[in-house]
């Protein structure tokens, strides 16, 4: 399996919480496609293999992409690449973009899964993060994406927000959980560096709210999404009908994939490398054959240490067998001993496979912390 992901940087407006590159303007679009361009030519010896079993377009904001601009795109890696039978091609959008005619042009270019970051149906809540779409917007986004033959429909959604109370929660998972989704991403609100969100908690506004109402409404997303048929198959993310995140999956699975575009991570199992985060420097770096990036080889004990973190937080866990196969039983020794200084109510462990609690997924990355080499 390899899969590819492509970053659109453009964005109309930054979210008061998104630390993903992108620009607030569009005008080196064009040279952004050319650079983009060079780029799928000049790394097709990155991949195992050429046969792709994902493409993502993210963002950014994809959906502020012409179909023209798209096709593009897809047309230059089909120039190297092969997508296999039955392969996932997601794309990112915004629920303002999604008119009848745009989603049909998606539709027809070959896109055959939405993430449509939704965020909340509340439209205090979108003032509050900064989003341009209003729930009703959102609502007629995602049936619109129906009615254009979109089987595989993803949302967003943010939890964990101070000024929201239990009762504007729980109307947000009835509402997304009333529309014809197959797949559901439910995120906690996080403060990250370098954001808007970060500077206004430093000038005293509050956003994150006390650890109780945190582990609220973790409950109520477990217990509704459950009611309506859906699995967790991942901390944040729910399916139904077993319509996983193909392309997510992979990157739990430590699967080897192609990052293209500024800021974009590549994975190929022991060597990572990412490109400048940074619009100019990116195209300009492509376009003379000097591509700005960076890369690393990582450790055995950095290559455990993901392995660690990414299967623990999956509902399958981590299986002691698997690990001593890729690691060693050196690995699988520390993994056991360390394990023993974990609260007991955090994990079972059954067949040699340890898995998180409901509790202990709470604090899942603390967790996997204690158990780095």
């Amino acid at each position: 399996m390899a899969g590819i992901y492509v970053h659109f940087p453009f964005c109309k407006q930054k979210c008061i919480y998104c630390n993903f590159y992108s620009v607030a303007s569009q005008k080196e679009k064009a040279a952004y496609w050319d650079a983009l361009c060079q780029e799928i030519a000049d790394t097709t010896d990155f991949l195992p293999t050429n046969h792709i079993d994902t493409l993502y377009f993210g963002g950014g904001t994809p959906s502020l992409c012409t179909p023209f601009e798209l096709e593009r795109i897809v047309k230059a890696i089909q120039n190297f690449y092969h997508f296999n039978e039955g392969f996932e091609f997601t794309m990112e959008a915004n629920p303002e973009q999604l008119t009848p005619e745009y989603l049909r042009s998606l539709h027809d270019l070959g896109i055959n899964r939405l993430s449509i970051g939704v965020q909340s149906f509340d439209d205090e809540i979108l003032r509050l993060l900064n989003r341009r779409h209003t729930a009703a917007e959102a609502v007629r986004a995602v049936e619109n994406a129906a009615n254009a033959g979109f089987t595989n429909l993803s949302i967003d959604l943010i939890y964990d927000i101070a000024y929201r109370t239990k009762a504007m929660w729980e109307r947000d998972l009835r509402m997304a959980l009333s529309l014809p989704l197959c797949h559901l991403s439910a995120y906690s609100l996080t403060v990250e560096e370098n954001t808007i969100l970060a500077r206004q908690i430093a000038n005293g506004k509050e956003f994150i709210p006390n650890e109780c109402d945190t582990e609220r409404d973790y409950a109520l997303l477990i217990e509704q999404t459950e009611k309506a048929g859906f699995v967790q198959y991942e901390i944040s993310n729910f399916a139904k009908g077993g319509m996983v995140s193909r392309h997510n999956s992979a990157y739990w699975n430590r699967t080897p994939y192609l990052g293209l575009g500024a800021s974009a991570h590549s994975y190929s199992g022991n060597i990572r490398r990412w490109n400048v985060a940074n619009l100019r420097q990116y195209i300009d770096g492509m376009l003379r054959g000097e591509p700005v990036r960076e890369s690393e080889t990582l450790s055995s004990d950095d290559q455990y240490n993901e392995y660690v973190l990414l299967r623990l937080r999956t509902n399958a866990g981590l299986d002691l067998d698997e690990l001593a196969r890729l690691f060693g039983c050196d690995y699988k020794n520390l993994f056991v001993k360390q394990l023993k200084k974990i609260k007991t109510d955090y994990y079972l462990m059954e067949k040699n496979r340890v898995q998180l609690t409901y509790t202990g997924r709470l604090f899942a990355d603390a967790v996997a912390m204690e158990l780095f080499a």
